[in-house]
């Protein structure tokens, strides 16, 4: 199988998607484990936001600046209070991110690359992709993990909507459904991408 993005140096991009909280990292922590090149795109937000910082407080306010001169993201949740605060941060972070990720790409000597990533649509990401995994789980498993992570009801609600117009009638070459049992969740993920690579020819590196 040929690969679409013969742009980045004729690696097999495959991407993995899916709501806040339905264990993609798990599946990329599973996979680095394995030997696989994994970018979290979270990870890429949060140097997003310390090289756009100046922008970000000029838009959100000093307060969203913490006392080591970071960018404080709890402080800085309690603003988005409108669709347009989330869209006057993805403005400023969104192409940040973008630039971070393709020199990640480029940096990786694996022949193979898995971009961990929730929102992949709207920041361009998809157009990388060689495939596209989406995993899915059950709404209230999602809810009670992201309360794991320190956030109320509200923002849970309000990303969990976000990220839902996100996927609606988008494309995926494959959904994995993730109902909570780890073990089964990961070796239906790592046989789907067994037999990725040998759609495309590619062995585990």
């Amino acid at each position: 199988m040929p690969l679409k993005n013969n742009k980045r140096k004729n690696k097999l991009i495959i991407c993995i998607t899916g709501p806040a909280g339905s264990g993609k990292t798990t599946l990329s922590n599973y996979l680095k484990e394995k030997g696989f090149c994994v970018i979290l795109v979270d990870e890429l937000g949060h140097k997003a936001l310390d090289m756009e910082k100046e922008q970000i407080k000029k838009v959100f306010g000093n307060d969203v600046i913490d006392e080591y001169n970071k960018v404080n993201r709890k402080a800085l949740r309690k603003k988005f209070k409108t669709e347009k605060d989330w869209e006057k941060l993805e403005k400023i972070t969104h192409p940040a991110i973008y630039k971070l990720l393709l020199k990640e790409i480029e940096k990786s000597q694996k022949r193979v690359c898995i971009i961990d990533a929730a929102i992949l649509f709207t920041i361009g990401i998809d157009k990388l992709c060689d495939v596209i995994i989406k995993i899915e789980s059950p709404t209230e498993l999602l809810k009670e993990r992201l309360k794991k992570r320190d956030m109320d009801d509200e923002f849970i609600y309000e990303v969990l909507k976000k990220q839902k117009n996100e996927y609606k009638g988008r494309f995926f070459d494959y959904t994995i459904y993730n109902q909570g049992a780890l073990n089964d969740f990961l070796f239906a993920s790592y046989s789907l991408i067994k037999k990725i690579l040998k759609d495309f020819h590619l062995e585990i590196s």
